[in-house]
């Protein structure tokens, strides 16, 4: 029974300290700073936000009505794709959906792994923020087509110096 007994009380007292975080009445989510990722510069929950709300609601997309569409979940292999690329174009200080090897997004995402069945990209340059970067990309007709496109089911996206990438992609 002494067996039985003192692992009982070790997962009850463990499995008490972990609920008790979520729980903690003194603190407030709004009292954090945003949460900027080292690897990818940018708040990658800001953006997901931004773009899975507007997804979810549907919107315009210049003349085009684009019907709301399910929410994306972000994925490191296309951040890593994003992280790549948005280097790049920030060595040449331009703007362009190739590589230096002539590499396209796809090409891009296939190398990290990711097998897709679908893939687009954004990119822009100059915005400071992640929400000025959408609201441009939503502007446009063509990039907002990218966010709306119900095909794509994930996303991940960079910036390096004043130069953005987002990419969009599905399995």
């Amino acid at each position: 029974m002494k067996f039985i007994v003192y692992p009982l009380v070790c997962i009850t007292i463990c499995f008490a300290l972990s609920c008790k975080k979520g729980t903690d009445s003194d603190s407030s989510p709004t009292d954090d700073p945003p949460v900027i990722s080292t690897a990818t510069n940018i708040n990658n929950d800001a953006l997901l936000k931004l773009v899975n709300d507007t997804r979810l609601a549907g919107c315009n997309c210049g003349t085009t009505v684009m019907p709301p569409v399910g929410a994306l979940s972000w994925n490191v292999n296309l951040s890593s794709a994003a992280i790549a690329h948005s280097k790049y174009i920030a060595s040449i200080k331009a703007l362009s959906h190739t590589s230096a090897n002539g590499d396209n997004v796809g090409a891009r995402v296939k190398a990290t792994g990711y097998t897709w069945t679908a893939v687009g990209e954004n990119i822009a340059s100059g915005q400071t923020s992640e929400a000025q970067v959408f609201n441009d990309w939503i502007k446009s007709a063509d990039h907002c087509k990218n966010i709306m496109n119900a095909a794509f089911k994930e996303m991940g996206a960079a910036k390096t110096d004043h130069y953005w990438v987002q990419v969009f992609a599905a399995r």
